[in-house]
């Protein structure tokens, strides 16, 4: 009997249904994470938006004010420049210790200020050299230190 067909065990016949159940719900599940990762990425990119929102008005409201001061405070010119400038410099530095004004600025930048301006490095120069307590070291060499009392 050449033309039988030979009929499948019946274990293999379930596991083979099995198989393809799981395979389905895989797949499902797969594209149902998807779905579900771009609507946290959407909602997550609304709250960002909404938030900023929240803060203008709480800035036009005058309801965070202490915060928008306390960041303006970082940002420093004129006289207040040259105090807090100065006040760095000795913490970090020796009385008659020569330093680059660059390398200065970026101390004054690990303190959490910065010069206000166009130029920041710019307005910072110009002011520490109107510093009572600051001297030059040589002839533009862009060093300086504080003067020894």
């Amino acid at each position: 009997m050449s033309d039988a067909v030979e009929l499948a065990n019946p274990d293999e016949v379930v596991l083979a249904q099995e198989y393809l159940n799981l395979k389905g719900r895989v797949s499902e599940g797969r594209e149902r994470a998807d779905r579900l990762r771009r609507l946290a990425e959407h909602l997550d990119e609304q709250a960002s938006k909404d938030e900023h929102a929240l803060n203008e008005l709480e800035g036009a409201l005058g309801m965070a004010a202490q915060l928008q001061i306390e960041q303006l405070d970082k940002e420093l010119g004129g006289k207040r420049l040259q105090e807090i400038a100065v006040e760095v410099l000795s913490r970090e530095v020796k009385p008659g210790q020569a330093v680059h004004y660059r390398d200065w600025y970026a101390l004054l930048r690990a303190a959490g200020y910065r010069a206000r301006g166009k130029d920041p490095l710019a307005s910072f120069l110009a002011q520490i050299n109107r510093a009572d307590r600051i001297e030059p070291v040589g002839a533009r060499s862009g060093r300086y230190r504080l003067r020894v009392a």
